[in-house]
């Protein structure tokens, strides 16, 4: 299926081409499943957003060949870490999960691969404590090895990255990283501070600046760095998407003039708190972002 068009830029999880955006101004119209849910593929090469309707917060989407792979927050359902499967961004189907042990309410993981093995990093906490984790697997079909606990309970949204030392580094909340061991499955020293936003204007409504879900792309050299600010609890125009590129993993990192690269803008749009996005390369070769929202009230 080839992502030739897209109508307004809306989801539960939603997928946006990167360069040129909206199409349609007339009320979409979806398919419907056999329990009357949306189904974004239309059957002509286009597609309706969202491309996950329901409670999909957080996507992180990995591609692995012409397969991608999306994991998402669980909170405190177990099993957790729930993983689909897609060939073309827009359908999608499930094929298990990676966590069965309870380590806490889970948010925001970043899945990845790296010289041949899968790798999800995730932060979890109960009432007691906070903490970040990894799991991973030689198969993304599992099994999954049980959670290891990688400290970090100061921070959230672990976003996994290689530099072009080789070395890997873990990106977290606020605009800190920190250098991973070898084998990904435990930190060196501690994080650093490398980055410090994009400032959106005073004027705007938001909830809290909140600096997460760092996710980092390499791309004709250079490192992008895709973050969400503003925060997801306030009110519908707070949450957005921003970027920065680096030369270096280790900065210094230079804002998009183009920031913010989505935001719901007034709480008149038909979908709120837009946010908290995955850039990948789709089928296409284009560039495409996945992120979430929710539906206007």
């Amino acid at each position: 299926m080839h992502l030739k068009s897209l109508l307004a830029p809306v989801a539960a999880i939603a997928l946006l081409w990167s360069a040129t955006t909206h199409a349609a101004d007339a009320a979409p119209t979806w398919k419907r499943g056999i329990e009357n849910q949306r189904q974004a593929d239309l059957g002509d090469g286009t597609f309706l957003n969202p491309v996950f309707a329901g409670d999909r917060p957080d996507p992180s989407v990995l591609k692995d060949g012409e397969d991608y792979y999306l994991t998402l927050s669980s909170f405190d359902a177990y099993p957790g870490l729930p993983i689909w499967h897609s060939r073309d961004l827009v359908n999608w189907q499930p094929l298990g999960h990676a966590i069965t042990k309870n380590v806490g309410a889970i948010w925001a993981p970043d899945i990845v691969k790296h010289e041949g093995r899968y790798y999800i990093y995730f932060p979890a906490r109960t009432a007691e404590a906070r903490s970040n984790f990894v799991v991973w697997s030689d198969s993304i079909n599992g099994p999954w090895s049980e959670p290891i606990d990688l400290g970090l309970g100061g921070y959230i949204d672990p976003g996994h990255a290689v530099g072009e030392d080789g070395k890997r580094y873990l990106f977290l909340s606020g605009g800190a990283y920190v250098q991973l061991a070898d084998d990904g499955l435990s930190v060196v020293g501690t994080p650093k501070h490398v980055y410090d936003g994009w400032k959106y204007p005073e004027s705007w409504d938001v909830e809290a600046y909140a600096q997460e879900g760092p996710k980092i792309n390499f791309h004709n050299g250079w490192y992008y760095m895709t973050t969400a600010v503003g925060g997801t609890a306030g009110p519908p125009t707070g949450h957005m998407v921003i970027t920065a590129r680096s030369r270096s993993i280790h900065g210094p990192w230079q804002n998009s003039p183009h920031n913010p690269i989505t935001r719901t803008q007034s709480k008149d749009e038909p979908w709120w708190s837009r946010g908290h996005a995955t850039v990948v390369e789709g089928p296409d070769g284009r560039g495409w972002m996945m992120y979430h929202g929710y539906e206007n009230g």
